[in-house]
């Protein structure tokens, strides 16, 4: 199944909810809605669902969502969109989100990228971290020759680094994972770290350390990256200069960068609502400032929030059902368990009929 490429447009129809955003927070989101019976559309401005699980970390494995041991992070995506689909949401892919505009009536209307204008009855933004683009080494002057082939900002394809002698730099949690995740696929690993310590989980700190001493492994710390070299269009080697003023010269395949990204409300941040630490404030029923306008996942603030999946899914859910009673003024809206739910759906099936 591919998640690319998906394009439901139901037009000038009113939705229910729109949801601004197309990763796990907001594929889970559109699943609740068709728990709860409302209508809704995604616009999602990458070119297929999943958001960073997708275009960055597809290989990586996820261990701290509840019912799975581990899973790799386009299965995650790919699960999730195997238990929406059911409800068929609309679904926009390549268009960004510029405005939004409440109306007189209630509606909101958003209007993207390529002009057009969408409608629905509340709104929800589920926009992780807002546009996000990799962090670079300046010192290493104008490389875009060799991204993508040589040098590389996140593993998309573990085949890209088959039998290749890998540098990786970063001290955080992908540098480390995938020090030991391409120990199987690459000729040689290295990994330069310009601190003392690592800032990722402490287990697979200590899985790197380990692979060092048995040298499976090469570490070097407290050493930053000073520049490249280059033949016919491609990597031959990386220079390293120690904390120490030590000048080495490692030869190369691939330069994996994997130091972090920055992000970007992009027009959210022109949408006059309340922000802190970048993020929409929400109360307790994941509502902003704007009446009938929610967040969820990363880009929804609240005091004491935990930026990890498991709770994307949370704000997701507490903000559809918290929406129902902007959706439907004076209905009241009662809870119920999704096993009798579901229960009640086969019964009154065609088939069963």
């Amino acid at each position: 199944m591919t998640l690319n490429n998906l394009y439901f447009d139901g037009g000038e129809e009113i939705r229910d909810l729109t949801i601004v955003g197309g990763g796990p927070t907001g594929i889970f989101a559109a699943f609740q809605c068709g728990m709860n019976n409302i209508t809704c559309r995604i616009i999602e401005s990458m070119p297929q669902l999943g958001g960073q699980l997708a275009a960055l970390y597809p290989e990586k494995h996820i261990y701290d969502v509840a019912g799975f041991q581990e899973v790799p992070a386009a299965g995650l995506v790919e699960s999730l969109w195997k238990q929406t689909e059911r409800y068929h949401p609309e679904v926009i892919l390549g268009e960004m989100v510029s405005r939004y505009r409440k109306l007189d009536d209630g509606l909101f209307e958003v209007t993207v990228s390529s002009g057009r204008v969408y409608l629905s009855r509340a709104l929800l933004i589920a926009a992780g971290l807002g546009a996000f683009s990799p962090r670079k080494l300046p010192q290493l002057g104008n490389i875009e020759h060799l991204e993508g082939i040589s040098v590389f900002y996140a593993v998309k394809n573990v085949i890209d680094f088959a039998g290749k002698r890998v540098v990786i730099v970063g001290g955080g949690d992908s540098a480390l994972d995938w020090t030991i995740g391409l120990l199987n696929t690459a000729s040689s690993v290295t990994l330069v770290h310009r601190m003392h310590d690592f800032q990722g989980h402490g287990k697979t700190a200590r899985e790197v350390l380990e692979a060092k001493e048995n040298g499976s492994v090469d570490v070097f710390l407290h050493t930053e990256v000073t520049g490249v070299d280059t033949e016919n269009g491609l990597l031959t080697a990386v220079h390293l200069r120690t904390k120490k003023g030590k000048i080495l010269r490692l030869e190369a395949d691939c330069l994996l960068l994997l130091i972090g990204f920055k992000s970007n409300l992009g027009p959210l941040a022109e949408w006059d609502l309340e922000l802190t630490d970048n993020a929409l404030v929400v109360d307790s029923h994941m509502k902003t400032s704007v009446d009938g306008l929610y967040a969820a996942g990363d880009i929804a603030y609240y005091n004491g929030k935990l930026k990890i999946i498991q709770t994307g899914l949370s704000d997701a859910a507490m903000a559809v059902r918290h929406s129902l009673t902007y959706i439907k003024p004076g209905e009241k809206i009662r809870h119920t368990f999704s096993s009798l739910k579901k229960a009640k759906e086969k019964k009154n099936a065609p088939e069963n009929n």
